[in-house]
């Protein structure tokens, strides 16, 4: 770990940890309800890394499974970052069906439509669960979307004033529609420290 990065301790890790499952719980239950399926979610992963080891991570996944649909929607206020939601091609074109569109009627703009649906409810929803719960104010940008084959594709439009990055990143998991994405949000300096003196409050009030 760098320097610079933000120093979680146990406590405030496993604190955050729980903050979050509370949070992506919520928005799974949200898309759960507009799908009607049933969706499982994975125990969110807590790491700080700098620009650099977000690029690792996301080069690891293309390189591993090829296309992805990486929607990002930019977050102000007291915890302000970026919160990306990252979603590979078999699993957007399945997710695009559970939506009501035949094959022949799905293209790239009705997939690009359907996550950028997606990303506005799991990212506003988990974030705003989260604020709520440790009374921070935020509020959100319309989100926007790429599809990314290579780290250069994500990298050149990637915002690199991002230097001391919590990544709290977990899957949103539909089994038998064969649906997988991932949450990764991203705070920036002042809001990680922000973050870190609001869980280490929120676990002084308990």
């Amino acid at each position: 770990m760098g320097k610079n990065l933000i120093d979680l301790n146990e406590d405030e890790r496993d604190c955050l940890q729980e903050l979050m499952n509370i949070a992506y719980g919520e928005a799974t239950a949200a898309i759960s309800k507009i799908i009607d399926k049933f969706a499982t979610l994975n125990i969110p992963v807590i790491n700080t890394v700098t620009s650099e080891g977000l690029l690792k991570h996301l080069n690891e996944k293309i390189v591993e499974n090829g296309n992805y649909f990486i929607a990002n929607q930019l977050i102000h206020g007291n915890i302000s970052g970026e919160n990306l939601f990252i979603i590979d091609e078999k699993s957007s074109y399945n997710l695009t069906k559970e939506f009501g569109l035949e094959d022949d009627e799905i293209d790239d703009d009705e997939i690009k439509d359907v996550v950028l649906e997606i990303t506005n409810i799991i990212s506003s929803v988990t974030s705003g669960k989260l604020a709520s719960l440790i009374d921070a104010s935020i509020s959100f940008s319309s989100p926007n979307i790429k599809r990314v084959t290579n780290i250069k594709e994500f990298n050149d439009g990637f915002d690199k004033s991002y230097e001391n990055i919590i990544i709290i990143s977990t899957e949103l998991n539909f089994e038998d529609e064969h649906i997988k994405g991932e949450l990764i949000i991203l705070s920036k300096n002042e809001s990680s420290e922000y973050l870190r003196e609001s869980i280490s409050q929120f676990l002084e009030d308990l």
